[in-house]
């Protein structure tokens, strides 16, 4: 799931509870523009939730670190030691998002 610059800190938050997730990537025509979490939105509405209504794009994270299908895993474990998140891209489109739980249930497939 994703989300778009234009749509409101409100669609995220639901977007947070229906999928039970706490970060979701920006997507512009298939590229991703952008990272929200749920941090983000709370420090955004905490003072006026009327801000709710505010676009997703006016609290996003710009500063991305892309990798490639091809990446090491060294370089995924560099990116998520600096709390941020690898993203992946293919041929300039946005593919997901990789977690800690991704690397881990990778490691643990390699053993079978």
């Amino acid at each position: 799931m994703t989300t778009a610059p234009n749509d409101t800190l409100l669609t995220a938050h639901g977007l947070f509870k229906l999928y039970n997730v706490s970060q979701l990537p920006v997507v512009d025509e298939g590229r991703i523009v952008g990272i929200v979490d749920e941090s983000d939105v709370l420090l955004a509405v905490v003072r006026d939730a009327a801000r709710f209504a505010d676009p997703v794009s006016t609290i996003m994270s710009t500063g991305l670190d892309t990798v490639s299908p091809d990446a090491p895993i060294e370089r995924l474990l560099d990116i998520l030691e600096r709390e941020h998140v690898p993203i992946l891209v293919a041929d300039g489109v946005f593919v997901g998002l990789i977690t800690r739980i991704d690397i881990l249930n990778y490691l643990r497939r390699k053993l079978k």
